[in-house]
């Protein structure tokens, strides 16, 4: 791979997971960790990224659209999809979160399924207006324009009062000690409310989010039933997940 085409590559793995490491960038482009290093020298010095240690960080603090992160890891999120779309059932009642990967989920649940479910994610709701026998209930407030989600008060005490067989929802970060994290606190606050409201917790998480904190935490791991990624189920990395009793699928 020639020298732009790295630059390229690693500006886009910024701008979309607003961060990289050198190590993963080496394995990637199979290139040595020195070559990674004078990349993002040479990258940062053009006031594209700021370099750290042991990788790189976006330059400025805009998050990237939920047009670009629906876009990204697209091969990963229907791997993920295909494996969580034969947990729904007829007549199961479903919470599901604003994940990008929850919306290729809801693109692939067969049209024979009869389900209710709630979202307050507007582009999961629109998608599922195309299902001919899914009972949409949308959760309004706050709109939160960038992630195309609603927030606040009113949804919170709209999911409280829910009784759901299955939560969909994807996760910042998830690992056995911390369980399961959010950077964002109204977020992470919603996200407890369908756990609370839920029978079964499925987390949807690609393999990048094993193991990563976030700053607010969410539940601890023994409130997750099952943890659906691209990975191999079988992948040591999944060991401990385990032993604390989480289905990997």
């Amino acid at each position: 791979m020639l020298k732009e085409e790295r630059h390229h590559h690693i500006l886009d793995q910024v701008k979309l997971n607003r961060k990289v490491l050198s190590s993963d960038l080496s394995i990637e482009l199979n290139v040595s960790e020195d070559t990674i290093r004078r990349d993002l020298n040479e990258l940062s010095a053009k006031g594209l990224i700021k370099k750290v240690h042991g990788g790189a960080l976006p330059k400025d603090t805009i998050a990237p659209s939920y047009e670009e992160r629906s876009s990204h890891n697209l091969k990963e999120k229907n791997s993920i999809a295909k494996k969580a779309v034969n947990l729904i059932k007829d007549g199961q009642v479903i919470i599901m979160s604003g994940s990008t990967t929850n919306l290729q989920l809801a693109k692939i649940i067969p049209s024979d399924i009869n389900a209710t479910i709630y979202t307050y994610s507007l582009p999961i709701a629109l998608q599922l207006t195309e299902h001919p026998s899914i009972e949409i209930i949308f959760i309004g407030g706050k709109l939160n324009k960038p992630a195309q989600v609603t927030v606040g008060l009113d949804v919170v005490s709209s999911i409280s009062q829910l009784r759901a067989d299955l939560c969909f929802m994807g996760t910042g970060g998830i690992n056995v000690n911390n369980g399961m994290t959010e950077p964002n606190w109204e977020v992470s606050h919603i996200k407890k409310c369908m756990i609370e409201a839920s029978a079964k917790v499925i987390v949807l998480c690609t393999n990048n989010k094993i193991n990563e904190i976030k700053r607010y935490p969410v539940t601890p791991i023994n409130r997750i039933n099952t943890i659906i990624t691209d990975s191999n189920p079988s992948d040591q990395i999944f060991n401990s997940f385990k032993e604390k009793g989480v289905t990997i699928l």
